[in-house]
């Protein structure tokens, strides 16, 4: 009875391992390279508000994070098999983050030698809303300065 009892607890842990190892664990706004078995013709993704997958080349595909939470990834060949399926877990990395609180609101940062603040998820949303503004402006000063570049003019 008691090897019985061992043998089943043996396979039990036997088949959790492999459920364990079938999850990613990816940060937000963070990206990682998987190698797939075969040439993948479509990729889906459970929740893509939680997580991007696109295909860079066939055997390629590119995951990245985008809000905490928990989805899958599912990679099909050209005729519809399943050549690649993994859970995704997204979460909010913390180190090298600072959160403050002003009563109720909370401002997030982001720190290296200098401290800067950056809009997450949860922070108040008038601040958030700002420092998106701000971005914004940033970029589209950058995407005319290389619209500008493009035109061939010498400096």
């Amino acid at each position: 009875m008691i090897k019985r009892i061992a043998v089943a607890f043996t396979l039990a842990i036997a088949c959790m391992a492999p459920a364990a190892a079938s999850e990613i664990d990816l940060a937000v706004e963070h990206a990682e390279v998987i190698r797939l078995p075969g040439d993948a013709s479509a990729v889906v993704v459970g929740n893509p508000s939680i997580a991007d997958a696109i295909v860079h080349d066939g055997r390629t595909l590119i995951l990245t994070g985008r809000l905490q939470g928990r989805t899958n990834v599912i990679a099909l060949d050209r005729i519809g098999r399943v050549i690649y399926s993994r859970e995704i877990v997204v979460s909010n990395p913390v180190s090298g983050q600072v959160a403050l609180f002003r009563g109720a609101d909370r401002f997030t940062h982001s720190c290296g030698d200098v401290c800067e603040e950056i809009p997450r998820v949860g922070d108040e949303q008038g601040h958030v809303e700002g420092l998106t503004d701000q971005q914004r402006n940033r970029l589209s000063i950058a995407e005319q300065a290389m619209a500008g570049d493009a035109g061939g003019s010498p400096q």
